[in-house]
């Protein structure tokens, strides 16, 4: 639980324009860091580890795809310039 509002800061410190640019930097290769590292294991989990079910495989393979959208709808809004759309 703590380690869900701690993402969360970590993820609204990269968003927000408050910080020095280091700072913002910092946090983006975190939460990325932490995302790829999620997104890897549960990509091995379901290509590389015999002996799973369908379904597990599928259940793993639907969560690597929700976080990897995740991670890129963060990197769109990092991308943004000011937080609008173009």
């Amino acid at each position: 639980m703590w380690m869900d509002a701690l993402f969360q800061g970590i993820i609204d410190l990269a968003h927000t324009e408050r910080v020095s640019r280091p700072v913002r930097i910092l946090c983006a290769c975190l939460i990325s860091l932490v995302f790829l590292i999620s997104i890897v294991g549960l990509f091995l989990l379901v290509f590389v580890i015999e002996g799973q079910s369908l379904l597990r495989r599928m259940v793993f393979l639907l969560m690597g795809l929700a976080i990897l959208v995740y991670y890129l709808h963060f990197l769109n809004i990092l991308v943004r310039k000011g937080g609008k759309k173009p």
